[in-house]
This record gives C-alpha cells, sequence and structure tokens, in this order.
C-alpha cells in the first residue's frame, strides 16, 4: 500500500495494481469483442483482473456495504432457489438439447462477478476524484470506439429490420454499442459541464468529440439507444444544486444537444425509417410478440418464473423460432420476472430502485445531474433490451448510489482548471 508523507496516515492511497486495474476495467467496457476466438470477453477478464486486485486493499472496496447491495445478495439467492425449483422440469431446455445446468452456472457467475464489482465500485467512488476520474476514462474510451467504424476500422455492418445496415465495430451488438456510446456522450458533457474540472479547458473543444459520439450513435440505428440518450440530456436539462446561471447554461447545452441528435438522426434513413415504422406500423423488431408472451409466461408462474436461462428457450418455443432456439425477454425487468418471478423481482427492483434515489439525491451535491442523467441513460437503454451483467451498467449504479454521499459536500463554483494528470487518489478516512 502507498502513502504520501505530506498527508496523514488516516488517508492512505489507493493500491496501484487496483487503481490501475479498475482504470482498465472502465476503459474496457465500449471494447466488447463478440467475434473473438477467446472464450471470455474483454470486460469480462478486466473485471476479474480488477476483483483479483481488490484482494490487495479490500478495506478500500469492501468495508461499506450499502441496503442495495444486501438486496442484489437476496436477488442472487431468488435466482439459485428459483433456478433449482425449475431445474426439476426445465422442459423448454431439455427440448433444445442444452445443458440447464451448465448454462445457469455460467449465468450465475456472470452476476455475481458484476454484484462485486458494484460492490467494489461503490466503496471506491464515494471520493469523489475517483468518480470523476471514472466519467473522463469512461467518455475518452467511448470517444476512441465511436470512431474506429467512422474511419473504418474494425468497421461491422449488420442487415436492420426492415432493410439498410447498422453499423458498429468489433461485431458488437448494435443495441448495447449505442447504450455504451449515449453513456459515454453524457460522461463527456458531465464532466465538461457540470464537474469542478474539466477534460479540456476551453469547454467548446469537447463538442466536435460530441459530435462524433453522435454520428458512431446514429449509425448503430438503435432506437433504444436514441431515446435513452435523449431521456438522459433531458435529466440533465433539469439542473441541480449549482447556481442558477449554470443551470440555464447547462440546460441550453442539453437542449442544443437534442436537437443535434434528432437532425442526425432524421439525416439518416435507416434511424428514420424504423422510428416511421414504430410510430406508424408498431413494429418494434418482434418486440411487439416478445412482451405479449412474456407477459403470459409470468401471469402462468408469477411467484418462481420459469427459471434463469430456461425463460429464454421457453420464449423461443412460444415464438416458433426456427432459427435462433433461444430468444431474450429484450427487457430488463421482464427477464427477471420470467426467470425468478416475483420471488427474484422484488429484491432486484428494491435495489435499483435505492440506485435511482441515490441518484436523485445527488442533484444538490457536486457532481449534480450527472448520476441521475447517467443513470437514465443506461436504464432507459434496458426498457428495449437486456443488459443484466453489463459492466455499464452496474458500474453506472454503483456511481449513482455513491453520489448520494457527496450531497453533504460544499459545492465548489465551476472554474476553468487544467485537468489533473491520473495519480493516485487519496482514500477517505473510514
Amino acid at each position: 500500500m502507498l502513502s504520501s508523507p505530506n498527508r496523514p496516515a488516516a488517508e492512505p492511497q489507493l493500491n496501484r495494481l487496483l487503481w490501475w486495474s479498475f482504470c482498465l476495467l472502465v476503459v474496457s467496457i465500449p471494447f466488447e469483442f463478440p467475434d473473438r476466438s477467446f472464450p471470455i470477453e474483454i470486460p469480462t477478464l478486466t473485471a476479474s483482473l480488477f476483483l483479483a486486485a481488490t484482494l490487495l486493499q479490500p478495506a478500500a472496496c469492501y468495508a461499506k456495504r450499502p441496503a442495495a447491495l444486501l438486496w442484489l445478495f437476496a436477488y442472487l439467492y431468488m435466482f439459485w432457489l428459483t433456478a433449482v425449483w425449475a431445474g426439476r422440469d426445465a422442459l423448454a431446455t431439455d427440448l433444445n438439447g442444452a445443458d440447464y445446468l451448465s448454462q445457469v452456472i455460467k449465468l450465475f457467475l456472470l452476476l455475481l462477478q458484476v454484484v462485486l464489482v458494484f460492490w467494489a465500485a461503490y466503496n471506491l467512488m464515494t471520493v469523489q476524484r475517483v468518480a470523476r476520474i471514472v466519467l473522463a476514462l469512461l467518455a475518452i474510451a467511448c470517444v476512441v470506439r465511436a470512431g474506429l467504424p467512422i474511419i473504418g476500422i474494425a468497421r461491422t455492418s449488420h442487415a436492420a429490420w426492415g432493410g439498410g445496415a447498422r453499423v458498429t465495430a468489433l461485431g458488437q451488438n448494435a443495441n448495447n454499442s449505442a447504450m455504451i456510446i449515449g453513456a459515454g456522450f453524457v460522461a463527456l458533457l458531465g464532466v465538461q459541464y457540470v464537474l469542478e474540472r474539466p477534460l479540456f479547458r476551453r469547454r467548446w473543444l469537447a463538442w466536435p468529440l460530441a459530435a462524433l459520439l453522435v454520428a458512431s450513435l446514429v449509425e448503430t440505428g438503435s432506437r433504444g439507444g436514441l431515446v435513452g440518450l435523449g431521456v438522459g440530456l433531458v435529466a440533465f436539462a433539469m439542473g441541480g444544486g449549482q447556481r442558477t446561471w449554470l443551470r440555464v447554461r447547462n440546460a441550453a447545452v442539453a437542449v442544443l444537444a437534442i436537437g443535434g441528435i434528432v437532425f442526425a438522426s432524421y439525416s439518416s434513413e435507416v434511424v428514420r425509417r424504423r422510428f416511421t415504422d414504430t410510430l406508424e406500423y408498431g413494429e418494434l423488431a418482434g418486440r411487439e410478440q416478445i412482451y405479449p408472451a412474456l407477459m403470459r409466461m409470468f401471469e402462468e408462474r408469477p411467484i418462481t418464473g420459469w427459471g434463469p436461462v430456461n425463460n429464454k428457450y421457453e420464449l423461443g418455443l412460444r415464438l416458433d423460432e426456427r432459427v435462433r432456439r433461444r430468444r431474450d425477454a429484450h427487457n430488463l425487468v421482464l427477464e427477471v420476472l420470467t426467470a425468478s418471478g416475483l420471488l427474484g423481482t422484488i429484491p432486484f427492483v428494491a435495489a435499483l430502485g435505492l440506485c435511482g434515489w441515490g441518484a436523485w439525491r445527488a442533484r444538490r451535491g457536486p457532481h449534480g445531474v450527472v448520476p441521475l442523467a447517467l443513470a437514465a441513460t443506461v436504464m432507459m437503454a434496458n426498457i428495449s433490451g437486456n443488459w443484466i451483467a453489463s459492466k455499464l451498467l452496474w458500474i453506472t449504479l454503483a456511481y449513482a448510489l455513491a453520489s448520494a454521499g457527496y450531497a453533504g459536500a460544499v459545492v465548489q463554483p465551476v472554474r476553468r482548471r487544467r485537468a489533473e494528470p491520473l495519480s493516485l487518489p487519496q482514500l477517505e478516512p473510514r
């Protein structure tokens, strides 16, 4: 453990390996590589390295146990309880020749990992400077990722529902890419216009990077990602505990950003057609059949659900899937409802609610509406998608919850200062 000779022993620095592994995890989030030959996804690998590094300084990562964490552990318990109960007769999985137990174990390990990441990230981000650096790293990483398909590196195209192509990078899912890039956009605006020290001394220098993020987001053709970013920007425009003129300025920035996104979306034939199909014909890329089927599944087994993984195969059977034998719920809450029933959904939603309440309380603190805007962006994307094991989702929720502790701090006026180097942050006294 490193300490500074100029600081009291009660404020030790973060361990170097712990700090840089956390930074690596954040930076890796936009660079998922589904078509890799290596069997482990990149953010999953970096999350494993980060969790291993937390053992070097466990007091910094696991000392505080918020109520939301206890609800999440209750959800994991219900996950196994309902999995064992459904495993007695996992007919949908058996009919497709899949190994129910091995798939349940794999999903559980991913969920356990993100819950532990949530726990450690929450503790680390109770230090405001850590959270600020995390936002800056996320924004920079998303800008780099957004530039890849624009300049033709690792560019990937997928056929769009109804015609045309949706462009991503590294073979990523277009909707997941849109959620991540949208979060990066909000993080960039937050660092530049709300937090005390912006990335760039001249704030307008961030706008070309923001335009790059919007261009990449529009290329994905993701309606959920665009709507999620729009909701996040509306939250950003609400303002917080800052002075009146800062709230007005940030609201103007949000309105300008929304206008740019609307213009760019309307200029894209794929995006324009997809929104037209939704508004005029109610087409949701198959979700108009998926959601009613999921509701019927919940009505049939409301308490224990159909079991994790088995619910996806059951949904595939009900939709008479011929190519894909299993279908995802495309909605975070419906996934939990049909997998673990009310037994799993109640603690899961309670945890989400506490994180959302933390983001709401943080509006009067030094980070203002940034936690709320970021959480709104990611959670809105999960209304039309299911990213329950996403590292971005749980780091965002950890930030939302941790930011509630900033509310008692004195809000300093925003000054034009040079960006600080990424030196090791100091821990707050425990």
